[in-house]
Order: structure tokens, then C-alpha cells, then sequence
């Protein structure tokens, strides 16, 4: 495993929005020294088993329409398969990515959000994808000129307008992405692709937890967290389902589903993993590298034993390709043991 280098991650999306939507909504690690940081936990896999290229749609998919779709505000026609979408909740656009349909990306509210998360790049970097806004830019909607809107229940104000520019389907979020990608394929068409995509998740998951059970690390105590402010932001709750009560990692005692803990908290906690990323907004006081400095840090199990991997955020996100590249980190982890 590579030494932790300090990544460089920027969200220009607003800090307060995208904190509320994570707390509400590579190479295979190896062993180094417990006395930096952490070792860099990185993974680019698109998907289970999956390819970046760009798939034709199901024929199936094609035959399907016209059809009506039902969702948080009523019904919708949608005449034939959209070829141009709009997305005003940036994981809907990882739903689409996880399901091999980036071809009809056209649009994302918040995007620069997913150009700081590394498992998208190959669907982010090349300019292909309009950045419709922070929040909604009707302006950069209506030139876009999308077949289809997909949104969620932030927008639901902003409904009706929305509709006036292109036929709208509100799904309401979840922080299990599994609840949601098989609805934003069904505009598509594509629920095979999202009921096949959820089956190799599965099995994937199954295989890290075979080897976590090999390894005897099921049990251990599992810290999620990110550097925020002077301490740190952790993650539990449904979203995190796969990697505690799947996975068996075990939650520390006082668990909630999201919360700030400060050093001395994670010291208390003492937890035998610590998976680390860094404030995406970048305005934590708190550094990675300071980290290497303080003696109470120093202290920490996960430390001394080299448990601390800093990782990507979007593995604790509730995103399909996210979690997926999470179970892929977490694998290589196990690979590594002995």
C-alpha cells in the first residue's frame, strides 16, 4: 500500500448542502508503517464486474414504450426511451453511470461534486456532462434541453416549472441506494440492468465477507470518518448497512447514524479499523498530516496496529458505484492479511 499523500479534494458545491446530503442522504491496499496518517485506500473499479463503456440501450429497453411512470408526484408518459437526461440529484447521475447508461447523462445539478469523486472520472472529465448549477440553473436547464428531468424531493417546489421544460419524475432520495437505482433505470427502460447491477453488488459483498470471516476480522470495530472543522464527521446509519451488519464490521459503543466526534472521542472509541477522508469542502482545520504529529493520534489501536486507510469519500456516500468501490477497497484490505 502507497504511503497517504494528501488528496486535493474541492467541492465548489455549497459545504452546508452537500454535509446535510451526506449525513442525510485502484490498487489493492497493502501493508505499510502505522506511523503516518494512514495508507491510501484507493479503487477505480466502475463497477461490479463492470466496464466504462458505453453499452447500447436493452433491446427490451427500446420496446418498452411508451410507458407510464409512477412516482412522488403522480404519473408521467414518457412516448419513447429519453436520449438526453437532466439530473437535479447528483447520485441519480451515479445510478445511471453504475447501469452502463452514461450515453444519456446530458445534465447534472452538482457536478462538480462528482468530478471530485475519482470513481467517476472516466464520466466527468471530458466536458460531455453540462454543470446545470449548485442548485438549479433554470437558464442552463432550458438550453440543455433534456427529453426527460429527473429530480428529487428538494425540488418539489420547483416542480411545475420544471415540468414546463421537460416531462419531470420526483423520486424521493434514500440512503440505501438500492431503494432508488432500479426506479431512476425504470425512465430508461433499464430495470433488468439495475436488478443486475444490485445481484453483482451482492455477490461481491458476500465474497469480502467470506474472506473477512476467513481472516477473523469480522467483529472488529469500524470507524467511517472524515476530518471536519476541529475534529471529525463519522458515518453509521442505513447507508453504512453493508460494511457493519453485512460485512461484520462492528459499530463502537454510542453509534449513531451520523455524528462530529472530536479526537479524544475517537480515542475513547479506540477503534480496531479507521477508515479516513478528508473535509471535501476544505475547510476542516483539522489536516491529514497533522495527524502524524499529534501523540494522542499516535496512541490509537488502528494506528499502532497500521488499521488506518484513508479513502475516497464517495465510499461512504449513498451511491451505487460509491459502495461498490468501498467493498473493492475493503477486499483488497483483507487480500493483504495473512
Amino acid at each position: 500500500m502507497k504511503r497517504f499523500n494528501r488528496s486535493k479534494w474541492i467541492y465548489a458545491i455549497s459545504a452546508i448542502a452537500l454535509v446535510m446530503m451526506l449525513a442525510a442522504c485502484g490498487n489493492a491496499p497493502s501493508n505499510g508503517s502505522g506511523a503516518s496518517a494512514g495508507n491510501t485506500a484507493s479503487n477505480g473499479s466502475a463497477a461490479p464486474g463492470g466496464s466504462t463503456e458505453t453499452p447500447p440501450a436493452s433491446p427490451s429497453a427500446e420496446a418498452g414504450f411508451p410507458r407510464t411512470i409512477k412516482h412522488d408526484k403522480g404519473e408521467t408518459v414518457l412516448e419513447e426511451a429519453p436520449k438526453k437526461v437532466a439530473i437535479t440529484y447528483f447520485p441519480y447521475a451515479d445510478h445511471l453511470f453504475a447501469i452502463g447508461r452514461q450515453d444519456v447523462v446530458a445534465g447534472v445539478v452538482g457536478l462538480k461534486s462528482l468530478q471530485n469523486f475519482p470513481v467517476y472520472d472516466p464520466y466527468t472529465k471530458d466536458g460531455a456532462i453540462a454543470d446545470l448549477g449548485d442548485a438549479v440553473d433554470m437558464e442552463k436547464l432550458v438550453a440543455l434541453d433534456p427529453d426527460v428531468i429527473i429530480a428529487w424531493e428538494s425540488d418539489a417546489e420547483l416542480y411545475d416549472q420544471l415540468n414546463k421544460i421537460a416531462p419531470t419524475i420526483l423520486f424521493t432520495q434514500s440512503e440505501n441506494w438500492q431503494d432508488t437505482i432500479e426506479k431512476v433505470a425504470s425512465v430508461l427502460g433499464e430495470e433488468e440492468k439495475a436488478k443486475q447491477y444490485k445481484e453483482s453488488y451482492d455477490e461481491k459483498l458476500q465474497a469480502v465477507a467470506e474472506r473477512m470471516k476467513t481472516t477473523g476480522e469480522q467483529g472488529k470495530t469500524a470507524m467511517f470518518m472524515m476530518t471536519w472543522g476541529k475534529g471529525f464527521n463519522y458515518y453509521g446509519g442505513v447507508r453504512m448497512e453493508p460494511y457493519y451488519e453485512r460485512l461484520g464490521f462492528k459499530k463502537f459503543e454510542g453509534m449513531k447514524d451520523w455524528g462530529e466526534i472530536s479526537l479524544e472521542g475517537v480515542t475513547e472509541a479506540d477503534p480496531d479499523y479507521i477508515f479516513l477522508g478528508e473535509d471535501f469542502t476544505n475547510t476542516a482545520e483539522l489536516k491529514l498530516e497533522d495527524l502524524n504529529q499529534n501523540p494522542v493520534w499516535q496512541q490509537l489501536k488502528a494506528v499502532k496496529n497500521d488499521k488506518v486507510f484513508v479513502i475516497d469519500t464517495e465510499i461512504v456516500g449513498p451511491l451505487a458505484m460509491g459502495q461498490s468501490k468501498g467493498l473493492d477497497v475493503i477486499g483488497g484490505i483483507m487480500e493483504g492479511l495473512k
